[in-house]
């Protein structure tokens, strides 16, 4: 049988929305529920963010657990009304990674390996080094009336492209996404140019590239190492989309599609054939009704939501990722509160799966085949406690899992992982 060489051991699992939009202007100052939040002179932010995760009954270790911390710290300095003319603004973040636990590399022997399959591990973001990372250090310009947005410096693409589009932070990840684009997760930050051009009838095209540069996270450069000695080429996205908030439509939306490549070449160790990867993204969140159209906030309403990811490179080890779910917003009479249902469905690449075979006969001689498929079913929720405290309990339930993080244990087992994401908005507490 025939495999192929893949860089196995989780560089990175990604699992937060761009919290620093989420938190600048209030917990819901961003995506399709609200308006913009005021631009100040200098506007600073404080936000600190704690997730647990553990496996109840699957995975080669089970009843494994753990932690991983974030303090995001930075500011945005309006130029423009600081020196009273059409400049833009300079954008700042560096984020902390405390009280980790059962995290970092080899991630085979830790919460990944323990979890085993991809979505399970792919639940917990990976952070390495305590010390932090320089996550936003960037110029943002706005021309054509703020029709036209433009971005240079060290950011992230997940600033700026749709991925995250569930309701709770802790209920979206794309295993797809995550490994197939070569992107640093957010909020780690590489060089990377931005634009968007929108429309008054809620149409928008944007692109943008950004440096693929794994090796600084795992060297721990805390993302000051600024040459690009380090750097696997680069990743550019394209795309369409469209978005009307509460404020334009009792009933708001956003669509959006996106292409992406990745300049690398990868060399199969088999045939020696080099490729780059490729694909396409697609996610969407509809609100379906309302149960108060004339309200200017959206406090009570029925949404669904949907992503679908397909990787064009057979040497990736994801070939296909689809979701689709429903979420009450407002439920019990909180409406800063929701409540979301989700199955999701990832198919494994052929070569993927012949390799994860493989790997587990060789270390355990149980030749068993790897399924290609692999699914979940997750119910979580927001609780906002406070102006600037939330909870985000979930629990997801695996189907068919793999061994994508441990292909040498024995088969995996269906099972149920469950997690706790808590966010508190110091800056705002602080009245910054």
């Amino acid at each position: 049988m025939k495999t192929v060489n893949y860089v196995t051991d989780n560089l990175f699992s990604h699992r937060y929305l761009s919290i620093v939009l989420l938190f600048a202007g209030g917990f819901l100052s961003a995506g399709i529920n609200n308006a913009n939040a005021d631009d100040e002179v200098f506007k600073p932010h404080v936000v600190i963010t704690n997730q647990t995760v553990g496996n109840l009954n699957t995975g080669p270790r089970p009843h494994s657990f753990a932690n991983a911390g974030a303090i995001f710290t930075g500011a945005d300095l309006n130029l423009g009304k600081l020196m009273g003319n059409d400049a833009g603004t300079l954008q700042f973040e560096y984020t902390f990674f405390p009280w980790l636990h059962n995290t970092g590399l080899q991630s085979s022997t830790k919460w990944q390996g323990a979890a085993g399959s991809a979505f399970a591990g792919a639940t917990l973001h990976n952070d390495i080094d305590s010390t932090g990372y320089l996550s936003l250090f960037a110029y943002n310009q706005m021309l054509l009336d703020d029709h036209l947005q433009i971005t240079l410096g060290r950011t992230n693409a997940q600033r700026y492209f749709y991925i995250s589009n569930c309701g709770a932070m802790i209920a979206c990840n794309d295993p797809l996404f995550m490994y197939t684009t070569v992107i640093l997760p957010y909020p780690y930050g590489s060089w990377g140019a931005y634009s968007k051009y929108k429309m008054d009838n809620g149409l928008y095209a944007h692109g943008g590239v950004f440096e693929s540069t794994p090796q600084d996270y795992a060297n721990k450069t805390n993302g000051l190492q600024w040459g690009l000695d380090e750097s696997s080429k680069a990743t550019s996205l394209f795309g369409i989309g469209h978005q009307k908030t509460i404020a334009q439509n009792p009933l708001p939306h956003k669509y959006e599609l996106n292409v992406f490549s990745n300049s690398a070449k990868q060399v199969d160790s088999d045939s020696g054939k080099e490729h780059n990867s490729k694909g396409i993204l697609f996610r969407f969140n509809q609100t379906i009704y309302n149960d108060n159209p004339t309200s200017k906030d959206l406090d009570k309403a029925w949404q669904v939501f949907g992503a679908w990811s397909w990787n064009a490179d057979e040497f990736q080890p994801f070939q296909q990722f689809i979701e689709a779910g429903i979420s009450r917003i407002g439920p019990f009479g909180r409406p800063q509160d929701s409540v979301n249902l989700k199955a999701s469905y990832l198919r494994l690449s052929e070569k993927q799966a012949e390799l994860q075979t493989q790997q587990r006969l060789d270390a355990t001689g149980i030749d068993q085949n790897t399924s290609r498929g692999e699914s979940r079913v997750e119910l979580n929720m927001h609780w906002q406690a406070t102006n600037y405290l939330a909870v985000e309990p979930s629990i997801q339930y695996i189907f068919n899992p793999s061994n994508f993080y441990n292909p040498t244990a024995i088969p995996n087992k269906d099972g149920a992982v469950v997690g706790l994401q808590i966010v508190y908005n110091l800056g705002g507490h602080l009245g910054l």
